[in-house]
């Protein structure tokens, strides 16, 4: 009875990781309509309305993060902008989730718009979540992205 028992144990925690990885991998990806370069954070191409974005974390030896979103629209198709930053932490069982520190969102009017914030943070794990939400007229598409992992 206690073999079985640690055996359904190990094959819960075996699906544990494997469903971690697949999330893992599917943000690194980037949003699945675009095409994801690498740089300093994420760039997105090829939608609708929206030419490009980018995310960028950034933590100097100063401990204050240096978060960057911003979307670049098309000129007289794009006309409005909403960029929501959250600056997350990896943490929690085993430290595979991210838990959410800071959230600031703007809204732009036109075909672009930037968003800089700074925050202090401790030693950690650290990346930038971006919602761009890009408007046509009534019509809109929102793309989400990540920036590259960032340990302090």
């Amino acid at each position: 009875m206690f073999k079985k028992r640690m055996y359904s144990l190990a094959m819960v925690i075996c699906l544990f990781f494997t469903m971690a990885m697949a999330v893992n991998a599917q943000a690194a990806e980037g949003n699945p309509y675009g095409q994801s370069l690498e740089g300093d954070g994420g760039i997105t191409i090829c939608y609708a309305y929206t030419h490009s974005t980018t995310t960028i974390l950034s933590i100097p030896s100063t401990g204050k993060s240096i978060s960057y979103a911003s979307l670049q629209g098309y000129q007289g198709v794009t006309t409005r902008v909403d960029i929501t930053m959250v600056l997350q932490k990896k943490g929690g069982l085993f430290n595979l989730f991210w838990t959410d520190l800071s959230t600031w969102s703007q809204s732009f009017n036109g075909y672009s718009g930037a968003l800089s914030k700074q925050q202090d943070v401790g030693s950690g794990t650290y990346r930038l979540k971006a919602v761009y939400k890009a408007y046509s007229g009534n019509n809109s598409e929102t793309i989400t992205s990540y920036s590259k992992d960032v340990k302090y």
